[in-house]
């Protein structure tokens, strides 16, 4: 085993040597540092190794074995079958240890500050500890990360959209599959089975076109992220909707799909939009980084906003009152997004039955000056 200098046993600690070794070893294969298929070191070479009884390494490994973490074969030595969450989980799901895990996709997008803040605001009052992760928006590091969570005990997980499913026991079609294996609370993820904190996704795309239309505007471009994700899809039905209402069709060719939520994203976007034959009068950005790059963009062109090209954003950023102009948008109640999840959490880790599984906060439409409105309201 090549991580076998990393294990440490210190006997002038009150925990166990074989409780130290095993927890060790519960973090090594969570982390991925011992992979599955590796074998774990022969009893005798780790017990010399640490200077430990023989006995602590066995009752070691065969903690971790009832785990479901490894398996002990004729032969082969001690084997790593891979990481079990749901073993894991069951293990501690009687200690609390007043901790949770917050995953979220960007911490860089800001949006997820102020959500986590509304979750750490309300774990702080009741004498909780948030390990916040973030994804840079890989399904496979979100899967990872939950693994690792899990391996130090948290008592829950709040997650944000960034596609995590649950693995299904080593083998295909486990009992497991599909089901979360400690309490979570999504957020801003439509289509959830389980417990659900969401914004109203699509009351916002759908009021931030209505405004558009009735400044007259008819030709009204979308830059959005992935359309795969499911929070932006409500947007879009709400974007689509507001058109159809108004007897407009939807356009595909001004419907750019930006890789990220960035200003920079949104400056390329609103590029490719300006560049078409037939420009669209207004644009309609699912978040306000996204419609700040596309301001940008709108004035290297030598356009006004909102005299040439109308803007909306989506999310109420502290940024968006201070540009120029400020730029109108839909206000999210992010913190309260965070604040709610945590809330939820923290019932259902004390073991509460809580009913209502879904819960859907308002947006609202912020009217400034990028819209055509004339001035601040």
């Amino acid at each position: 085993m090549k991580n076998l200098e990393v294990l440490k046993i210190n006997p002038d600690t009150d925990v166990p040597l074989a409780v130290q070794l095993k927890q060790q070893l519960v973090w090594l294969i969570a982390s991925r540092q011992i992979e599955m298929g590796e074998r774990l070191p022969p009893v005798r070479e780790l017990a010399t190794h640490l200077g430990i009884n023989l006995h602590t390494v066995r009752a070691a490994y065969r903690k971790i074995e009832e785990d479901g973490l490894v398996a002990t074969r004729q032969g082969l030595g001690t084997v790593v079958l891979g990481f079990d969450h749901f073993q894991i989980a069951q293990q501690a799901a009687n200690v609390r240890t007043y901790t949770i895990g917050l995953i979220v996709p960007d911490i860089n997008n800001p949006f997820y500050p102020a959500l986590a803040r509304g979750v750490e605001d309300v774990a702080r009052e009741n004498h909780v500890l948030v390990f916040i992760c973030n994804t840079d928006e890989d399904p496979a590091t979100g899967q990872a990360y939950l693994d690792l969570l899990i391996a130090k005990q948290v008592d829950g997980l709040i997650v944000a959209p960034y596609g995590l499913g649950f693995r299904s026991q080593p083998g295909g079609e486990g009992a497991h599959s599909g089901r979360a294996p400690i309490p979570i609370v999504y957020v801003d993820r439509p289509g959830e089975t389980g417990h659900t904190v969401l914004l109203d996704s699509e009351g916002a795309g759908r009021a931030a076109t209505a405004h558009l239309i009735e400044h007259r505007h008819r030709r009204i471009g979308l830059i959005t992220c992935s359309l795969e994700t499911p929070t932006l899809q409500q947007c879009y039905l709400g974007y689509e909707r507001a058109l159809n209402s108004a007897g407009v069709a939807v356009d595909p060719s001004i419907i750019i799909v930006a890789p990220a939520f960035t200003v920079a994203s949104g400056y390329e976007a609103a590029k490719q939009l300006l560049e078409k034959p037939a420009p669209p009068a207004a644009i309609f950005a699912v978040g306000d980084t996204l419609a700040i790059g596309a301001m940008r963009a709108i004035k290297e062109h030598g356009l006004r906003v909102p005299e040439d090209i109308a803007l909306i954003g989506y999310n109420d950023i502290e940024m968006a009152a201070v540009v120029e102009p400020p730029l109108t948008t839909v206000a999210a109640p992010t913190h309260e997004l965070g604040a709610t999840a945590m809330q939820m959490l923290q019932r259902l880790v004390a073991g509460e039955m809580v009913e209502e599984r879904q819960i859907t906060l308002p947006t609202e439409l912020v009217v400034r000056r990028t819209c055509g409105c004339g001035g601040d309201h």
